[in-house]
């Protein structure tokens, strides 16, 4: 797609990932700025529901295709640290966001009620996990990018 050596679902991962940022940003700015819970909400919900197919879809093309190290090889980087470095911290970060992002939207739902969120006593650790996910969501995205450039454009 972006004349990668790789196939159609990794363009599809990381073009999730390009719209996943300013969904991000949107996102926070509608219940930060605007109060708008209902919108962050759903927001979040739709991001969650999509990304849980792509997650999905990355994972089958890792395993058809004999996995990450597997697929970069024909990538002038192949094999260098650097490379080898933001494949493992890519993974981290995946992880780490996966799990945070479903811990705190199964709790939020749970805290926050279904049709028409609002602040409460959850509202404190809802804001503390929400920044970390966010900022741990956005470091996933942009180390899957380098991933991307350097394992199957360069």
């Amino acid at each position: 797609m972006f004349g990668a050596r790789c196939d159609l679902l990794m363009d599809i991962v990381v073009l999730s990932m390009i719209i996943i940022l300013p969904l991000l940003w949107y996102s926070y700015k509608k219940v930060k700025h605007e109060r708008k819970f209902k919108v962050h909400k759903n927001i979040q919900l739709i991001m969650f529901i999509i990304l849980f197919f792509v997650v999905l879809l990355f994972e089958y093309d890792m395993k058809q295709n004999g996995g990450i190290f597997e697929m970069v090889k024909g990538s002038s980087y192949e094999g260098t640290g650097f490379l080898n470095f933001m494949i493992y911290f890519h993974t981290f970060l995946s992880i780490t966001t996966s799990f945070i992002w479903i811990l705190l939207v199964i709790a939020s739902l749970i805290k926050f009620g279904g049709n028409n969120p609002h602040p409460g006593k959850f509202s404190k650790t809802h804001k503390k996990w929400g920044r970390i996910g966010m900022w741990d969501m956005a470091l996933t995205c942009i180390t899957g990018v380098i991933v991307y450039v350097f394992g199957f454009v360069l």
